[in-house]
C-alpha cells in the first residue's frame, strides 16, 4: 500500500518523500532561490503555526500554491498520516462520502480509486484549492466552504482527517493533552456540532487529528460519547490512531456539565496583578534596585498582563530562563515579546528568536549583542562580527574574540583548499569594520592572499602593519611588493633585488623564512659572494617547499658550479631542483651531455631518460645540437633509441641532408629489416643517386651483400643499378642470383615468377631459362599434389613474358621516370602489345622549365599517366602529378622499387582498366 500511494502521489502531485515540518524553511529554499519571494509565505506558515484562525490557514494555502510544486510540500509534511489513512480508511467507509479539508484531493483521490463504487465529495474553503482541486482529481465532486457554515446535503460518511486543529494549533501547545484540556484548547463542543449537521443521522464520522501537536485520543472519543455518538471505537495506537463513531438522531449536551465546564475555565484564568492587591510600581521600583528575588515574592506565579513582565523580568536576571519565558508569553505586550526573544537565545533556541531580533537590531546594545550570538550560532560569523561590534558593549569583547576565531578558521581552509580570493575576502572585511580587529593570523593569510591575486598595494599595507608588529613575514611582504611579484619564482631579473636587501635582512633576522633565504641567497649568488650564496640557499632548500625548494636547489647546483665543487654534486642538486620544479626538456638534455662528457654514465643516463619524460624530441633542441642528441642516445639507449628519434626528424624534412640520412642509415643496419630501415635506406641510396654518387652507391650495396650474400633486396638493387649503367651481363647474373634465392630459398613461386621474367627480357634467347621455367613447373605440379593451388605457370618463355597482361587499341601512355634500359626495354614490348608510349626516363628528360613543358604538352594528350618511383628518380613527378589531376587524367604511382621490367609490367596489369576508361570518354 505504501508504495502504491507514494507513487500515486509522485505522479499527480510530485511528492518525492516526507518534509519534516522542522524542515519547511530549508525545503522551500530549495524551490525559491530569492528570500524576498519566500518571505511571503513564511510570514504565512508563522501565521499557521501561531493559532491565526481561519485566515492563516486561508492564506497559508494560497500561498503554497504560488511556489512550484507547493503542494508536495503540505503532502510531503503530512505523508506518514496519509499512508495511515490509504490503509484503514478505504474498507470503513460506506455510501456518500464527503472529506473535510480536503486541500487539492490527493487522499479523497486515491480512496476514490479504491473504493470507485461509492460517491466521493471534497470540501475546501480556499478558493484557489478548489480551482486547483477540480483540475487535479476530476472525479471527485468538489464544494467551496468551510465546513462550518456548509449548507450541504447529509452524507453517510464524513471524514475529519488531519483537519480539525487547524488555525488552532500553536508551536507552544504539548504534544498530548488530557482531555479537558483538549475540549478547551480546539472549542470542540462549540466546533464539532456544526461539523456533524453534514452527516446524517446513523452516519458514519471518521477523525484523524493528523501530524498536529495536542492530540488526546481519548479526548476525542469521551468528547464524542458526551455528544451523544454511538459505536465509537479507536484504531491503530501512538501517533496514529482513528476513532469512528455513529451519528445520533440528535446531538445531547447536558446544560449542568456544560454549565460545569465554563466554570472551571473562568476558575482558570488569570487574575491580574492589580486586582490582587499588588503594587506594580513597588515590583518595578525592586526591579530597579536589583532586588530580584523580592520581586519574585510580591508577584505570583501565574500573574498576567504587566506582572508577567515584571516577574519575567526578574526571572531572566535570575538567569532562569524557562519560567522568565513563560511568564513572559502571559504577559502579551510588545516589550515582554522584545525580552522573551533574549531569552530565547539563552534558551539555545536561536531560529526562533532571530526575527524578532533583526527587526530590534536597529535599536543597537544589547538587542545587537543577542543578534549577533544568534548568527554565531548559525554560522554567519561575519554577521555576527558586524553585530558585536556595533553593540558597542564592554561585555561584547568576549564574543568578538570568538568570531575572530571562527572566521580565521575559514581562512584557514579557504587558504589550504586555493581559494585565496575568499581569505582575501574575509580579511577586507575585517579591515573595512575595524582595522585594529585583524590579528596576526588574518595578517599573514590576508598578505598571502593579497600576493597571490597580485594586489600589491594591499599587500604592502598588511606587511607594514605585520612589521610594526615585528613579525618577520612582514619585512618580506614588503619586499614582495617592492618587487611586485606574487613569490620568488616570479622573480624577473636579480638586479632587482638589491633595493629591497633591508627587508630581507630585516626578516632572516627575526626568523628563517624560506622565500627570504632564497631571495638574499639570489642577491649573494649575482654579487658574486658565492660562500654566503651556498650558506643562505642550503639553508632555503632545507626549510623549502615545492617550486621554493626545487628553485633553491637550481641556484645551490649553479653557486658550487661557481665554486668548482665536484660535478656529480652539481648534478645531483639540479636532479633535486627538476624533482620540484621541472625543468624544460632541453636543459635537461644539456646537462644529460655534461655528465656525460664528465664520466658519469649513471647520472647521465637518468636525466637523459628525465629529459625524455618531459618531451624531448629533435624539434625541441638546436639544429647544431641533433647530432649530440643522436650521440648521446646511441651511446646512453642503443642505436633503435637514436634511430627513432632521427627517424622523426627525416619524416618532417622535406630534403634532409645527405649526412643525417647517411647517419639514420649506419643506425638502421643492426634492425635492417624493420619497415623504417627500409624506408632510409631507399631515402639513402636516392640521394646518392641525385648527387651522382653513382661509384659509392655500388661500393654500400656490395658491401651488404657481403655481409647478406643472399639478401633480396640487395639483389634487386644491385641489378637495376647495372641495368641504369647499361651492363647488361652483370644485371643478368645477379637476377639470376636473386631468381635462385627467391625459388630455392624462399620457396616463394609468384617472386620467382617476376625475377624469371626479367631474366627474359635481357637473355630472351637463353635456352638456360627454360630449366627454371621448368624448375617452377614442378614445384607447382608438387604444390598441388600437397592440396594447395598455385596459379598455373604459361607453357613458354614468350606466354610468361605476356602473362596476363591485356590487349591494347591504341590507348595512349605517359611514362615519367625509371632508366634508359627498362625505357629501351619495355617500350618496344609494349606498343607490340597495341599501347602507344611516350616514356620520359630520368636519364634523358633533363630537367627545368623546357622538360617539363616537353611532359606537359604530352600529357594533354594522354589517357594515363604512371611515374615509376624509383632510386633513380628525378625531380619532376610531383609538377607533372599535380597537372595530370588538373586534367583529370589518371594517374599510377609504382611504390618502392620497379623490380625491373616485371614490376613495371605488373603495375600496368592493375593501371590497365584506368585507360581503358578514359579513353572510352574521350582526350578532352
Amino acid at each position: 500500500m505504501p508504495d502504491e500511494l507514494r507513487l500515486y502521489l509522485k505522479e499527480r502531485f510530485s511528492v518525492l518523500g516526507p518534509v519534516s515540518p522542522g524542515r519547511f524553511e530549508a525545503e522551500l529554499a530549495k524551490r525559491v532561490g530569492s528570500p524576498a519571494k519566500r518571505e511571503p509565505l513564511l510570514r504565512a506558515w508563522r501565521a499557521y503555526l501561531s493559532g491565526g484562525g481561519r485566515e492563516a490557514v486561508r492564506s497559508f494555502y494560497r500561498e503554497v500554491l504560488r511556489v512550484p510544486k507547493g503542494e508536495a510540500l503540505v503532502y510531503g509534511m503530512h505523508l506518514p498520516f496519509l499512508e495511515f489513512y490509504a490503509r484503514e480508511v478505504p474498507p470503513r467507509v460506506e455510501g456518500r462520502v464527503l472529506e473535510v479539508g480536503a486541500f487539492t484531493g490527493a487522499l479523497v483521490g486515491y480512496l476514490q480509486r479504491k473504493r470507485p463504487e461509492l460517491s466521493w465529495h471534497a470540501l475546501d474553503g480556499v478558493e484557489e484549492v478548489v480551482e486547483v482541486g477540480r483540475r487535479r482529481v476530476p472525479e471527485v465532486a468538489w464544494h467551496l466552504a468551510w465546513a462550518e457554515e456548509a449548507d450541504l446535503p447529509p452524507f453517510d460518511t464524513l471524514l475529519l482527517l488531519s483537519v480539525f486543529p487547524e488555525g488552532l494549533v500553536d508551536q507552544e501547545l504539548e504534544s498530548r493533552l488530557e482531555p479537558e484540556a483538549f475540549w478547551k484548547r480546539f472549542s470542540f463542543f462549540e466546533r464539532l456540532p456544526l461539523f456533524a449537521r453534514l452527516l446524517r443521522p446513523g452516519g458514519l464520522l471518521v477523525y484523524g487529528h493528523g501530524p498536529f501537536l495536542g492530540k488526546s485520543p481519548e479526548g476525542v472519543e469521551e468528547g464524542l460519547r458526551r455528544l451523544g455518538f454511538q459505536e465509537v471505537e479507536r484504531v491503530g495506537e501512538g501517533e496514529y490512531f482513528l476513532v469512528l463513531a455513529r451519528r445520533p438522531e440528535a446531538l445531547a449536551l447536558e446544560e449542568e456539565w456544560l454549565e460545569e465546564v465554563l466554570r472551571e475555565e473562568e476558575a482558570l484564568a488569570p487574575v491580574p496583578a492589580l486586582a490582587q492587591g499588588l503594587d506594580l510600581a513597588e515590583a518595578r521600583e525592586l526591579l530597579a534596585a536589583g532586588r530580584y528575588a523580592e520581586v519574585l515574592v510580591r508577584l505570583p506565579e501565574g500573574a498576567a498582563g504587566e506582572a508577567a513582565y515584571l516577574r519575567g523580568r526578574a526571572l531572566f536576571a535570575l538567569s532562569r530562563f524557562a519560567e522568565a519565558e513563560e511568564c513572559l508569553k502571559r504577559a502579551m505586550s510588545e516589550e515582554a515579546e522584545d525580552l522573551r526573544a533574549l531569552v530565547l537565545v539563552e534558551l539555545g533556541q536561536y531560529e526562533r528568536a532571530r526575527g524578532r531580533l533583526e527587526a530590534l537590531a536597529g535599536r543597537g546594545g544589547r538587542y545587537r549583542l543577542y543578534l549577533g550570538r544568534v548568527y554565531l550560532s548559525l554560522g554567519r560569523y561575519a554577521d555576527a562580527l558586524r553585530q558585536f561590534v556595533e553593540s558597542g558593549l564592554p561585555e561584547a569583547e568576549g564574543y568578538v574574540r570568538e568570531a575572530l576565531e571562527r572566521i580565521t578558521e575559514r581562512m584557514r581552509r579557504f587558504a589550504r583548499e586555493g581559494e585565496w580570493a575568499e581569505v582575501s575576502r574575509r580579511a577586507e572585511f575585517v579591515e573595512d569594520l575595524s582595522p585594529g580587529l585583524l590579528t596576526r593570523e588574518m595578517l599573514r593569510l590576508g598578505l598571502k592572499a593579497a600576493l597571490v591575486q597580485g594586489l600589491f598595494a594591499r599587500a604592502e599595507r598588511y606587511a607594514r602593519r605585520l612589521a610594526d608588529l615585528d613579525e618577520a613575514e612582514g619585512f618580506l611582504g614588503l619586499a614582495l611588493s617592492a618587487l611586485r611579484v606574487r613569490s620568488p619564482l616570479d622573480l624577473r631579473s636579480l638586479e632587482e633585488l638589491k633595493p629591497v636587501e633591508p627587508y630581507l635582512t630585516e626578516a632572516l633576522a627575526r626568523a628563517e623564512i624560506p622565500e627570504a633565504l632564497l631571495l638574499l641567497g639570489m642577491l649573494r649568488e649575482r654579487e658574486g659572494r658565492y660562500r654566503e650564496a651556498l650558506y643562505l640557499l642550503e639553508r632555503a632548500a632545507r626549510h623549502g617547499e615545492g617550486e621554493v625548494a626545487g628553485l633553491a636547489f637550481h641556484h645551490l647546483a649553479q653557486v658550487k658550479r661557481a665554486l668548482r665543487r665536484p660535478l656529480r654534486e652539481v648534478l645531483g642538486d639540479h636532479k633535486r631542483a627538476h624533482a620540484l620544479r621541472a625543468y624544460p626538456a632541453p636543459y635537461l638534455f644539456r646537462l644529460a651531455q655534461e655528465a656525460l662528457a664528465g664520466g658519469e654514465e649513471v647520472l647521465a643516463r637518468e636525466l637523459l631518460s628525465r629529459a625524455r619524460d618531459a618531451g624531448l624530441s629533435e624539434e625541441g633542441v638546436g639544429e647544431g645540437e641533433l647530432e649530440g642528441l643522436l650521440s648521446l642516445l646511441e651511446r646512453l639507449e642503443g642505436p633503435w633509441a637514436a634511430f627513432s628519434v632521427l627517424y622523426q626528424a627525416l619524416s618532417r624534412t622535406p630534403r634532409p641532408p645527405l649526412e643525417l640520412l647517411a647517419l639514420a642509415y649506419r643506425l638502421s643496419r643492426t634492425f635492417r629489416e624493420s619497415p623504417e630501415a627500409e624506408a632510409v635506406r631507399g631515402q639513402y641510396l636516392a640521394a646518392l643517386y641525385a648527387e651522382g654518387r653513382v661509384e659509392e652507391v655500388e661500393g654500400l650495396l656490395l658491401q651488404e651483400l657481403r655481409a647478406h650474400p643472399q639478401a633480396l633486396e640487395v639483389l634487386f638493387d644491385l641489378a637495376e643499378h647495372h641495368e641504369a649503367k647499361g651492363d647488361w651481363r652483370q644485371a643478368a647474373d645477379y637476377w639470376q642470383k636473386a631468381l635462385e634465392v627467391a625459388l630455392y630459398r624462399e620457396k616463394d613461386l609468384e617472386l620467382a615468377r617476376e625475377v624469371l621474367r626479367n631474366l627474359l627480357f635481357l637473355r630472351p634467347h637463353d635456352e638456360s631459362l627454360s630449366l627454371y621455367l621448368e624448375e617452377l613447373r614442378a614445384v607447382g605440379r608438387g604444390l598441388a599434389a600437397l592440396g594447395e593451388e598455385p596459379r598455373a605457370l604459361p607453357e613458354s618463355q614468350e606466354e610468361l613474358l605476356e602473362e596476363a597482361l591485356p590487349q591494347f587499341h591504341g590507348e595512349h601512355l605517359l611514362v615519367v621516370g625509371g632508366h634508359t634500359q627498362l625505357r629501351s626495354r619495355l617500350k618496344p614490348f609494349l606498343e607490340s602489345r597495341g599501347l602507344q608510349v611516350d616514356w620520359f626516363d630520368a636519364d634523358s628528360a633533363g630537367v627545368g622549365k623546357e622538360a617539363l613543358r616537353r611532359i606537359q604538352n604530352r600529357l594533354e594528350k594522354a589517357h594515363g599517366l604512371m611515374i615509376v618511383s624509383s632510386y633513380v628518380g628525378h625531380d619532376l613527378s610531383e609538377p607533372v602529378r599535380l597537372e595530370a589531376e588538373r586534367l583529370g587524367v589518371p594517374v599510377h604511382i609504382i611504390p618502392g622499387r620497379a623490380r625491373g621490367a616485371t614490376g613495371f609490367l605488373r603495375a600496368l596489369k592493375a593501371f590497365a582498366p584506368e585507360l581503358f576508361k578514359k579513353a572510352l570518354k574521350g582526350v578532352q
